[in-house]
């Protein structure tokens, strides 16, 4: 078949790397310095790869594409992906496929390495040493560098091709690096704390980070003795739409923190052991600690942002944290006192019968809730006034005897009337100002199910949400005395 017969003005010379079974397609423009990531349903003759007899593994193709009529014509093919299988300890193979359904042929479908074991903890298919990125320029002292991703087959599609470093010593003791997408604005959580610093540390970036170029890696050492203190070379970087990974090796077992779990042990078990974090209890939001010892952080979007904070005890490494977040609120000395909380006492009258009842046995206690029984048909913002009609002087009868008052509030707001077929204010003011989580499209109020029935839910990452709360909070706060709020989250 001629070219100039189907569309010849309209044609481009690519190279592609084409996955059929996983239905995408990567392609590189010859004369052109960027690239394209394509879903291959935009080309009709995608099952022709097979027609020729190549196999469904991802497969290298130098291809005339017609992008305005959807075609793609197979000129000549090239090698098949090979990958290049490291020799390493069991202990530092790093998950190729931590999702559900591992099998060889899967396995190899993503360019891995397929090693089955009797031991069910260690991956059996991990990464080969040709994925990941390149570093193709470094500028020099500011650490900017340009990576581009390595020919390889993806792991859930739509790989970013190119992406930027940025690494920078905000003060002697405090490294920060960020790997973002070179020509994409992608979301990034807003620090409302963290600020970098203009200082001019005395220590050079080259004493504590060096740069490895292929396959991308940094390794950040202590300055003083030039041991290593995080290696992301032991694997390679992962960055798509929907998918970040980056692993590194740490420089002994003894790993803390990870919150948002009830933990058994102070010390973390470096036995394969997952965390899921990120507010949300599954793949791919997680920490996996390894015995290499090596970490993998995996999430499902934004960017990758790293501070290392350096010092020689776990004081002076605290020190250095609250530097960078700044210091924590003291809280009131009676907040840490016994505290009594249920749900359902089903009106104010069993609330202080309650209260009566442990004061009557001298039963120290020092501060007592209302759950959101306490509302008007579980409705934030307001309050029972037939079972709870005297709440505005509860804290008062509380305060008496030194005691506080704790209410408690569920971001979940009704879009039903109140009692009576009443407006619900607070919930039309939330309109007005646009407080709610959208659909995609950023306009239409994303609904849910909560105790109230049919809900919408505060962005508190909107100026809008964030001037409606605080209105909202001092109209209540006026109108029901308390010491403190308990606010429940419904995401």
């Amino acid at each position: 078949m001629c070219v100039s017969d189907l569309c010849f003005e309209c044609f481009v010379h690519v190279c592609v790397c084409v996955c059929v079974s996983c239905q995408w397609a990567s392609l590189s423009r010859e004369g052109f310095e960027t690239s394209e990531t394509l879903p291959l349903v935009n080309f009709v003759s995608l099952m022709s790869v097979n027609d020729v007899g190549l196999c469904n593994h991802s497969v290298y193709f130098r291809v005339y594409v017609c992008l305005s009529k959807h075609f793609i014509f197979l000129a000549e093919t090239t090698e098949v992906f090979v990958p290049q299988c490291p020799n390493i300890a069991l202990a530092e193979r790093v998950d190729c496929f931590p999702d559900a359904g591992a099998s060889k042929q899967k396995c190899e479908q993503r360019g891995c390495c397929w090693g089955p074991l009797d031991e069910r903890n260690v991956p059996w298919c991990f990464f080969s040493t040709n994925h990941g990125y390149t570093v193709e320029s470094v500028e020099q002292p500011n650490h900017f560098a340009q990576l581009k991703r390595m020919a390889s087959p993806s792991l859930f599609g739509a790989d970013i091709q190119e992406l930027s470093l940025h690494a920078e010593m905000q003060s002697n003791n405090r490294l920060r690096f960020k790997i973002y997408d070179a020509h994409r604005q992608r979301f990034e959580v807003p620090h409302e704390h963290v600020s970098s610093l203009n200082s001019d540390p005395s220590s050079p970036i080259s004493n504590t980070l060096e740069i490895t170029k292929k396959p991308f890696g940094l390794t950040v050492r202590r300055k003083e003795n030039k041991k290593v203190l995080f290696d992301t070379t032991v694997a390679p970087l992962v960055f798509a739409d929907q998918y970040l990974q980056l692993s590194a090796k740490l420089p002994s077992h003894n790993i803390y923190g990870l919150g948002e779990h009830v933990h058994q042990r102070y010390r973390h078990d470096m036995n394969w052991k997952t965390w899921p974090i990120f507010t949300r209890d599954a793949f791919p939001n997680g920490v996996t600690l390894q015995p290499a010892p090596a970490v993998t952080y995996r999430t499902i979007g934004g960017v990758l942002d790293f501070y290392i904070l350096f010092g020689d005890t776990p004081e002076q490494v605290v020190q250095e944290f609250l530097e960078l977040l700044g210091r924590p609120v003291i809280p009131p000395y009676w907040s840490l006192g016994f505290q009594l909380s249920r749900w359902d006492y089903g009106s104010l009258r069993e609330v202080k019968k309650t209260v009566e009842r442990n004061r009557a046995v001298g039963l120290p206690y020092d501060i007592q809730y209302t759950d959101i029984d306490y509302m008007e048909d579980k409705k934030d913002f307001t309050y029972d006034k037939v079972k709870f009609s005297e709440l505005p002087q509860f804290a008062d009868y509380l305060h008496e005897k030194g005691q506080r008052y704790i209410l408690i509030l569920d971001p979940a707001v009704a879009t039903s009337k109140r009692v009576g077929n009443a407006p619900y204010d607070s919930y039309d003011r939330g309109n007005q100002k646009n407080a709610w989580v959208t659909e995609s499209d950023g306009k239409t109020p994303l609904l849910g199910e909560v105790w109230p029935g049919e809900t919408v839910f505060p962005d508190y990452t909107s100026q809008g949400c964030i001037d409606w709360w605080v209105d909202e909070y001092e109209r209540f706060s006026r109108e029901i005395k308390h010491d403190a709020l308990w606010i429940v989250s419904q995401f």
